[in-house]
């Protein structure tokens, strides 16, 4: 229920954030009904919108819930999260690198630091979770190959690297393998198996499947063994006869 709270506690301020963009951008486009050469700066804005607020990006593009990302796993979303915040955080601060009004510059600036607040709380959240950083959902990765860095860029780069290593190829138990282009042994693809011991995994095999014909039984396992079942007291029944 405290990770709830937080939620609906942000998502509270973000609505009001919300209102705080609408009324700088309407305060920003008002010039625009009057004054022509503001409007010829954004025309479409100005005869299509009136200088009003319009749900789309700076390409045109509508908003739709494209923009809404869940996954429904607590731990997956809070990092989509404080993703998202970082992301809002640059563009708040290439507007404010791109605007010279005093008032926008500090309504930006109140709007980049909550972010990074949000953060911090998505943060907090997360690691009040106690996961482990790469333990993501319920099913284990395969031994081994999870911990193989594949080297896919060889040869010399334009800028004369070679082989180039840094602590992404080895922390975290990572270690490189070279492709076998290249005389290594590449990937161990086939130490693949989707069926791990401990695991209940492929429940779905064993699961009631949909019918097409209301005379007939389910299509799956369950139903195929009824329908050996019936076939076979069906023969004994015919050859009793």
């Amino acid at each position: 229920m405290g990770r709830r709270d937080l939620l609906l506690d942000i998502g509270t301020e973000e609505l009001s954030h919300l209102e705080v963009v609408g009324a700088l951008i309407r305060m920003h486009l008002k010039p625009l009904k009057t004054n022509r050469e503001a409007a010829e700066a954004d025309p479409l804005v100005t005869i299509a919108g009136g200088g009003g607020v319009g749900l789309f990006d700076s390409m045109g593009n509508a908003w739709t819930a494209n923009y809404l990302k869940v996954t429904g796993e607590l731990d997956v979303d809070l990092r989509s999260n404080i993703a998202a915040e970082a992301r809002a955080k640059i563009v708040y601060e290439r507007l404010i690198d791109h605007t010279d009004d005093p008032g926008s510059i500090d309504t930006v600036q109140f709007l980049m630091t909550r972010e990074i607040t949000h953060m911090k709380a998505f943060q907090a959240a997360l690691d009040s979770m106690e996961k482990q950083p790469f333990s993501i959902g319920m099913l284990k990765p395969t031994p081994g190959i999870v911990d193989e860095y594949f080297n896919g860029s060889t040869g010399d780069g334009n800028e004369g690297d070679s082989g180039m290593r840094g602590p992404w190829t080895s922390s975290f138990g990572l270690h490189p393998v070279e492709s076998q282009m290249n005389g290594g042994k590449g990937l161990s693809v086939g130490d693949i198996n989707g069926k791990i011991d401990g695991e209940d995994r492929g429940k779905q095999d064993d699961a009631q499947k949909a019918t097409t014909s209301a005379g007939d039984d389910a299509v799956g396992k369950r139903g195929k063994e009824k329908g050996k079942t019936s076939h076979r007291k069906a023969g004994k029944s015919s050859g009793q006869r």
